[in-house]
């Protein structure tokens, strides 16, 4: 699978070792192994197309945008741009509406909706993979991958999630599955990755699944399919 949630690892040599480097799988902490998951968004130069979609009709389109500092969502019809700063530990989340300045997203606005899908600037931010003291709480088998499955409590209670289960695949450090609990301890969020594909010499995760669930019967309420279709920056074809 694919090194973060959207995307698969290439090898670019990287400016430094990054801090779990030279650790094997059974040395690896439960910090390590998140460390592991975000170090992979640092790694890339890269642009693509894509849409979330709600539904047979609601299709929302967009350009994911990601370098080694930041990740990149564009949004039109309005304008909007929602920005990750990965170059420190807080993962600052930023907003643009109509063409103005990027200003930081207010902790109240993390629980909400982007565009009426069911993708949350959490969910886009992946903030909980900063969140302090994680713990592995078992290993096992999902579908036909080992993984690790990394239990986050939520430090300072923004947002929707007190507690999120991270499924985490132990060959390539991609984060493959999440279930976020409200303080109530019930989930109310699940993200799944469905399919991944070649983008010329980029693997990438090219569909993943989006639920919102009731936190009283436990239903899946709707669902959005995040999906990648197509690599923006590849250079053409050399002409016959």
């Amino acid at each position: 699978m694919a090194a973060g949630p959207l995307f698969s690892q290439e090898e670019p040599p990287p400016t430094e070792a990054p801090p779990f480097a030279g650790k094997t799988i059974e040395e690896l902490s439960a910090d390590d192994v998140l460390k592991l998951v975000r170090y992979s968004y640092t790694l890339f130069n890269r642009e693509f197309g894509g849409q979330l979609r709600l539904g047979l009709v609601k299709k929302v389109p967009f350009r994911l945008v990601l370098k080694p500092e930041s990740i990149r969502f564009v949004f039109n019809d309005p304008s909007q741009v929602i920005y990750l700063d990965t170059r420190n530990k807080d993962f600052s989340l930023f907003e643009g509406i109509g063409g103005e300045d990027l200003k930081p997203v207010t902790p109240d606005r993390y629980g909400e909706t982007i565009r009426g899908t069911d993708a949350t600037y959490d969910d886009l931010s992946m903030r909980f993979l900063y969140w302090p003291n994680a713990k592995i709480v078992k290993e096992e088998k999902y579908k036909t991958l080992d993984t690790w499955l990394v239990r986050v409590r939520n430090p300072d209670n923004r947002g929707l999630y007190s507690t999120v289960d991270c499924w985490i695949d132990k060959g390539s450090g991609g984060l493959i599955k999440m279930l976020g609990y409200n303080r109530q301890g019930r989930p109310i969020r699940r993200f799944e990755v469905l399919h991944g594909k070649k983008f010329g010499d980029v693997w990438m995760v090219d569909e993943m699944r989006i639920e919102s669930i009731s936190s009283a019967s436990g239903k899946v309420l709707s669902s959005t399919r995040l999906q990648i279709t197509e690599r923006l920056d590849e250079p053409p074809a050399p002409a016959e």
